[in-house]
């Protein structure tokens, strides 16, 4: 329930903290002295459009407060944690600035807010009803879910919102599948093409490597060969190759060691070099023996080369990096067939789906059909007390049959009608002519739905226009009924619905200095008496006019 409102430099409210109570919390006031000001505060917690002419004249920025008490609202704190605010009181305080240089400033408890949050944290925390409100009576989804909550439809509802969403997820699915369908069938094509190119050329990690070097190896054999010939040469010749100077070197040194045993290093080191000039010569012997001169083995490799050419330029710059790939292009390509696997899966799932979802449809149509019943009977008797012995109300429910008229509450298109005259036609309740008719069908339809819950404040904005007399009671008498379920604030201009407050206030108008100021009173019992008097005989209070008003207030209790 709404706390306090707190106005400042509205119009012409200075300033104002006007407390509200449970139960049936009634405005009244001379006309003009200020009381859709308090409207105008009220719409601007709830995220209506912010005007800086609303500012008072010398005033640089206009504020409003609401402290609400959530204690009997219980999904604003579930609203609250999916916004990402903290939830741990039962306080909801809602604080919205104008200035005139256009700069807003929204606040919910405390921390920083934008418009559209703030609308949608209040949707359904005040229902507005005035004469031609676009209120949330008149929308199908407040509707749907007034008669859900009348016949407590309500988790069945849930339940098949559940199903449906599960299958918009499906649907979904299967849409964004099938639209890439042709291009998941192009390019598992175009896959396969390049795995089987790679897959028959067969590669091994390192080839190129090895094959370059091999290249280079028998490119040049011809040229090793004959170097190495020429050094075996140089080392063999019988007349003057190495080994044969380093044996004729020895045999002239052993005459020389036996005269001077001095020379035996130098004998020692000439038999070294012989011996390794004579492995040499073997070792020459063997890599001549290596040397491929295999002109068909270079053209096979030279052609592998070309092969891993031409793939280097299409999967990567070494054989690793084609491995690599030839990889990656199978698991896309295992991937693109699970696709097809799953659309098939899809539309398996998406059929029974929808088989289970007509049968929910079905069911809770039928049993909207008969809530629908009950509550335009409740509905049409309330508007007989309200003197309207003629009208009548009457739900109009058709179940669609394509899924794509289906929303989440469910197949059902809803409106509700009224025929408020004998003989005319049953309207949808939004074209009401007549303001009074309105007023009191609005009223009916939230006294009979009051102790459903779901609204956290109702708020009448002089919905008694266009009434009087015998008829004024009985809509302040439905108007207390609606309190005892939930806080109604009333703005009225008729005792007779103003003797039934529990909570009276009025709006008052002064001039002080050259301004005009607005001020908002609560009443006592006394005052609220002599408040009932100015409302039934105007300005000059006389001892008849109280009598009446003391009457009025007796016959309300």
């Amino acid at each position: 329930m709404l706390e306090t409102l707190k106005i400042k430099n509205i119009a012409v409210i200075d300033a104002a903290e006007i407390p509200f109570r449970k139960g049936l919390n009634i405005l009244s006031g001379e006309t003009g002295a200020g009381k859709s000001i308090v409207i105008e505060a009220i719409s601007l917690l709830l995220g209506g459009r912010a005007s800086s002419e609303l500012i008072r004249s010398g005033c640089d920025e206009a504020t409003v407060e609401g402290l609400f008490d959530t204690r009997e609202i219980s999904w604003i704190q579930t609203r609250l944690k999916t916004l990402g605010f903290e939830t741990n009181s039962h306080e909801l305080l809602i604080k919205r600035s104008v200035h005139k240089s256009g700069k807003h400033r929204i606040y919910v408890n405390g921390e920083l807010a934008t418009l559209s949050i703030l609308q949608t944290l209040c949707e359904g925390l005040i229902d507005l009803c005035g004469q031609h409100e676009h209120q949330s009576l008149l929308k199908a989804s407040t509707q749907i879910d007034l008669l859900d909550r009348y016949g407590g439809l309500t988790e069945k509802t849930k339940f098949f919102s559940a199903t449906f969403s599960g299958l918009k997820a499906l649907e979904k699915e299967q849409t964004h599948l099938l639209g890439a369908e042709s291009e998941r069938i192009r390019r598992a094509d175009f896959l396969s093409f390049q795995i089987d190119e790679l897959k028959k050329a067969n590669l091994a990690a390192g080839e190129d490597e090895k094959l370059i070097i091999e290249k280079q190896l028998l490119q040049s054999a011809e040229s090793r060969a004959q170097s190495a010939d020429s050094v075996s040469r140089l080392i063999e010749d019988d007349e003057g190759g190495i080994l044969q100077m380093l044996r004729v070197s020895l045999n002239k040194l052993r005459p020389l060691l036996q005269l001077d045993s001095k020379i035996q290093p130098v004998q020692e080191g000439l038999e070294r070099a012989l011996a390794e000039t004579e492995e040499v010569s073997i070792a020459l012997a063997r890599y001549l023996g290596t040397i491929d001169l295999n002109s068909e083995r270079l053209e096979t490799v030279q052609e592998r080369l070309s092969l891993i050419a031409d793939l280097r330029r299409k999967y990567g710059s070494s054989v690793g990096e084609m491995l690599d790939q030839l990889e990656h292009l199978e698991a896309e390509y295992s991937t693109l067939g699970r696709n097809s696997e799953r659309l098939e899966k899809l539309s398996t799932e998406i059929r029974d789906l929808q088989t289970e979802l007509r049968a929910q449809a079905k069911e809770l149509s039928l049993s909207r059909n008969t809530v629908a019943r009950t509550l335009s009977d409740s509905v049409t008797g309330e508007l007989k007390d309200l003197k309207m012995g003629d009208a009548e109300f009457a739900i109009e429910l058709i179940q669609k049959n394509s899924f794509s008229e289906w929303n989440q509450s469910g197949a059902d298109s809803i409106q509700f009608l009224a025929q408020t005259n004998r003989g005319d036609m049953a309207r949808p309740i939004g074209k009401v002519a007549s303001g009074g008719e309105l007023s009191r069908l609005m009223l009916a339809i939230r006294r009979v739905i009051a102790d459903k819950g779901g609204i956290g404040v109702y708020l009448f904005d002089e919905i008694d226009a266009g009434i009087g007399g015998q008829t004024a009671f009985q809509v302040g008498k439905k108007l207390k009924s609606v309190a005892s379920y939930n806080q109604v604030i009333c703005i009225t201009h008729l005792p007779q619905v103003a003797s039934f407050a529990d909570h009276h206030l009025v709006v008052k108008k002064s001039s002080l200095g050259k301004r005009t100021v607005t001020e908002v009173v609560e009443l006592t019992a006394q005052e609220r008496k002599e408040e009932l008097a100015r409302m039934l005989g105007g300005a000059e209070l006389t001892q008849k006019s109280l009598d009446n008003a003391a009457e009025l207030m007796e016959l309300a209790r």
